[in-house]
């Protein structure tokens, strides 16, 4: 089954773009601890990390927005960007304690390595701390690209997003797909032309089986024979 899957995907793709937070990575309680010490700092109680799960996938200023929201306080634009700096500051200085790689995430991006597939990551996270926890992880490389929340003037669900990575990496959007948990994910990847792959335990709110993903795989290590699946199509 592998060397089928593993044909299929090689004969109608050679690039495979992901998300990050809730797709490869459980960083929840790392950021949960980011966005606590920012709440404590304006005399406010912690969040959970089943908070944050649902506050991440828009980026820093919309998860400091909804932390503070689901106290009652509503920023405007210049204090939101004030709290927002600070939540970078202190996730910055330590993004990877608390952070691992989904099961499976490792040995199938080792994979499709072997395969000579290009490897890059799509997420509305800052760059610096993307790069850092992928690093750490050992999954960059084989992970050879990144585009952050900072690294473009557009973010995911802008399609652009997605389109300006795969420019960078010299590939072709016709033979790329994307892997994501959101339906941010799925807006972007379809907006750029892309099949969509989503996981069942990602950061949303909605069940990844209602968000119109191509495909929705329940472990990371079946991923294959959904691209495969897809390629067969």
């Amino acid at each position: 089954m592998q060397a089928s899957a593993d044909a299929l995907i090689a004969a109608r793709f050679d690039t495979v773009i992901y998300d990050l937070d809730g797709t490869l990575i459980d960083s929840a309680k790392d950021m949960q601890l980011a966005v606590s010490r920012v709440l404590a700092d304006h005399g406010l109680p912690p969040v959970t990390e089943d908070d944050v799960r649902i506050f991440m996938g828009q980026g820093s200023k919309v998860t400091m927005a909804k932390a503070f929201a689901k106290y009652g306080t509503a920023l405007d634009d210049q204090a939101l960007s004030a709290v927002t700096r600070e939540f970078v500051r202190y996730y910055e200085a330590d993004p990877v304690s608390h952070t691992v790689a989904f099961d499976g995430v490792a040995q199938v991006i080792a994979r499709f390595d072997q395969l000579g597939l290009k490897q890059g990551v799509c997420t509305n996270k800052f760059e610096v701390p993307s790069r850092t926890i992928l690093e750490h992880l050992k999954l960059m490389p084989p992970i050879a690209a990144l585009a952050g929340a900072d690294t473009f003037p557009v973010r995911k669900p802008d399609p652009r997003h997605i389109l300006m990575l795969i420019e960078r990496m010299g590939a072709d959007p016709t033979r790329a797909v994307m892997v994501g948990d959101s339906i941010h994910d799925v807006e972007a990847a379809h907006g750029a032309g892309l099949p969509a792959v989503l996981v069942s335990w990602g950061y949303t709110t909605r069940p990844a089986s209602e968000l119109g993903a191509d495909a929705v795989i329940e472990r990371f290590d079946a991923l294959p024979e959904a691209i495969g699946r897809i390629a067969a199509r």
